[in-house]
């Protein structure tokens, strides 16, 4: 009984640990989707006011 109280336990651990990491990967997948949009969003700003000044 107290061997598969443990293995149970185990399991239960290893999908929370496994949910965790796909939060974390999910929140970091936004973040740099964010950040590249932003990043493409300047560097087009940059580039339009180079060539209306041109």
């Amino acid at each position: 009984m107290k061997k598969i109280i443990v293995i149970s336990l185990l399991v239960i651990a290893a999908i929370i640990i496994g949910v965790l990491t796909f939060i974390i990967g999910a929140i970091k997948f936004l973040i740099g989707g964010i950040s590249l949009g932003t990043l493409l969003l300047v560097v087009l700003i940059l580039w339009l006011a180079w060539k209306i000044n041109d």
